[in-house]
């Protein structure tokens, strides 16, 4: 089992939309995200610059969450190591973007982000897909890279709230 404190994860869009709007708004949930920002403040909670590109359009919630934390602590940059992993990441599985018509656009950099890094990933898809419909998830599995929703992170963590 991985040590508690070097566990990381590659967030994905569709879990902080979970996360803000979805499950666990922080208005309500302050303590969840609280400890959200000690994992973002130590590295270890973070997210492709195209999930940040995404998340700052979305709606108010995930948008004001991803400004109050910044870019600085919550971006990987997308390098030429990302670039590259991404490349062959859709080589291999073209389909995760193909007639997507720009949405899901990120999900390559979230999973090669998580690749480079050993990161989960963090993701509100379903653990669904198929060759021909290919999710986060799903391509996950194949390349053996783990692959969690949001409210697994706080049971890995093994926090607790009252």
């Amino acid at each position: 089992m991985t040590d508690l404190s070097s566990r990381l994860y590659s967030v994905d869009t569709s879990a902080l939309i979970d996360g803000l709007e979805r499950y666990y708004p922080e208005e309500n949930f302050p303590g969840l995200w609280d400890q959200v920002e000690v994992l973002v403040s130590g590295g270890r909670f973070f997210c492709s610059e195209e999930v940040w590109e995404e998340a700052r359009v979305h709606a108010a919630p995930v948008k004001a969450w991803c400004e109050k934390v910044g870019s600085a602590a919550l971006v990987k940059p997308t390098d030429l190591i990302v670039v590259r992993e991404v490349q062959q990441i859709l080589q291999e599985y073209p389909l995760l973007v193909k007639n997507q018509k720009n949405k899901n656009r990120a999900d390559p950099f979230v999973i090669a982000v998580a690749k480079i890094t050993g990161a989960t990933v963090v993701t509100g898809e379903g653990s669904d897909g198929t060759e021909n419909r290919p999710k986060i998830p799903y391509i996950c599995k194949l390349m053996g890279i783990p692959c969690v929703r949001f409210l697994d992170v706080v049971r890995l963590e093994g926090w607790k709230f009252r």
